[in-house]
């Protein structure tokens, strides 16, 4: 089962202070890869990556949400980056798995469980 939201979070990115990496899908860059996140006033740390791509927007949907009449806009503006994380709130914590979204600024859009 899955549940869709559009929260924002903070997410930290590349090698974390413990040396700790997760395990990365081949060919992708450690340094832009999401560490941890905190959504709701707890921190998740990523165990695994286990996808990432880029998604395209609608022309009429600008990033985040935000309301314009100029309907010309960058392509950079219409693509989001989409990373699937298998994380946890906790060591003890089980793990699930988390759609997080980077276009103008980070966001939760969906966890699996």
């Amino acid at each position: 089962m899955s549940r869709r939201y559009s929260d924002p979070v903070e997410v930290r990115v590349g090698e974390q202070q413990t040396g700790w990496q997760p395990v990365l899908p081949a060919g992708l860059d450690a340094a832009s890869a999401p560490t941890a996140f905190i959504w709701r006033g707890r921190l998740h740390v990523v165990r695994a990556v286990l996808d990432h791509w880029t998604q395209r927007l609608p022309w009429w949907r600008r990033p985040g949400g935000q309301e314009d009449t100029e309907l010309l806009v960058s392509t950079s503006e219409l693509e989001r980056e989409v990373w699937r994380v298998e994380a946890s709130a906790g060591r003890l914590m089980q793990t699930g798995v988390y759609d997080l979204t980077k276009d103008d600024r980070w966001r939760l859009v969906r966890v699996a469980d």
